[in-house]
């Protein structure tokens, strides 16, 4: 276990040393989780997609934004939180983490503008300039023991970038850190 956790701290340097938003977003996330940072292969693929499936939506997810003022204040700054977002990075990052349940999601536009047909948000200087300011979670699923379950988000849910999703799970937000980001260790999607 020691060895899978010491491999996941080189993995995330290397990504500091790569530069770039979602490698430091994730290797951020993945210093402040090294002690549950050595995933598991015990759950199976199917097992897994089940127990963290939500049947439907829950009518009260919040924003990363909301989410992050709300655990700001929470005690210990903790609690239990369901999120919207968006599948994505800073600009030129992938938001997965390979061979892990772990992405990083970012709050939804807030107006329909990046809904109208054939805009591409990729292309667009209104939505590069609104991702760049975009309140981030790095999200990760763990299994009973704490530890990352070692199933890639894309195989294991059918993920791509850019999608919405709902998540919930227990929030962390470290306002010392230098670079905010809400942490999630995510009970369903």
């Amino acid at each position: 276990m020691q060895r899978k956790a010491r491999q996941m701290a080189t993995k995330s340097a290397r990504w500091i040393l790569r530069g770039g938003g979602a490698g430091v977003v994730m290797a951020v996330a993945a210093v402040a989780w090294l002690p549950a940072a050595a995933a598991k292969e015990t759950l199976s693929l199917e097992q897994a997609r089940v127990s963290f499936r939500i049947a439907e939506a829950p009518a009260a997810a919040l924003s990363v934004g909301d989410a992050q003022k709300i655990l700001e204040k929470a005690p210990k700054n903790r609690a239990a939180v369901t999120i919207v977002g968006r599948i994505a990075a800073r600009e030129g990052e992938d938001p997965f983490l390979d061979g892990s349940a772990s992405f990083v999601m970012m709050d939804l536009p807030d107006d329909d503008h990046s809904s109208k047909k054939g805009h591409d948000a990729d292309n667009c200087p209104f939505c590069k300039r609104r991702k760049a300011k975009a309140a981030l979670a790095a999200v990760q699923f763990v299994d009973d023991d704490g530890a990352v379950v070692a199933i890639d988000a894309r195989k294991l849910f059918g993920l791509r970038g850019g999608e919405k999703v709902v998540v919930r799970g227990q929030g962390y937000f470290n306002p010392k850190l230098p670079f905010p980001i809400v942490q999630l260790n995510a009970e369903g999607i």
